[in-house]
């Protein structure tokens, strides 16, 4: 593993992105999904050239952390709508980011409510609100970072005005 990939806990470089676009729209919900800069297929993922994201995630020949790798995949999967393979991605990043060693329990926390920010996203696409209302909260509990509150707050008033009969279709993630 380079340098570059050790020191991903104390650098934690972020890209943030609105689940439903990651170019810039006014039709987007606001729900954020997060990558790992630098990683292979990052760039494409940002780009919105999922495919070509996933590819050069799974094929890159630069070692990377399993982690890193792992986020891209989740954010590529979910966002290409192959559910299956986001679901196991993104079970994958957060018991990766339990496992990395390299980095101090404070950057573990904040590495693990990030891939369960992803997983939340991923679980309103499936239409488990439940789910993904835990996933962002356990986020937040671990780490009071903008992206896991942002989407915490977001669900919780969606759910909120659902409960009030106001607006269901808001919950989605689509």
């Amino acid at each position: 593993m380079k340098a570059r990939s050790l020191k991903l806990g104390s650098t934690l470089a972020l890209m943030l992105m609105a689940s439903g676009s990651f170019l810039a729209s006014a039709s987007t919900n606001g729900y954020k999904m997060v990558l790992i800069e630098d990683t292979p297929g990052a760039a494409a993922l940002q780009a919105g050239q999922f495919d070509q994201g996933i590819s050069e995630t799974l094929n890159s020949s630069v070692e990377v952390d399993n982690f890193s790798r792992q986020m891209s995949l989740c954010v590529g999967f979910t966002k290409s709508g192959q559910l299956q393979q986001a679901a196991t991605a993104c079970d994958n990043a957060v018991t990766a980011a339990q496992q990395f060693h390299h980095v101090s329990s404070g950057e573990k926390r904040e590495m693990r409510a990030y891939a369960l920010t992803n997983r939340g996203v991923l679980q309103l696409l499936q239409n488990n609100n439940l789910a993904a209302l835990a996933d962002f909260k356990r986020a937040a509990e671990l780490s009071r970072s903008d992206v896991s509150l942002h989407n915490l707050q977001r669900l919780e008033v969606a759910l909120n005005k659902a409960s009030n009969g106001l607006d269901v279709a808001m919950v989605s993630a689509e």
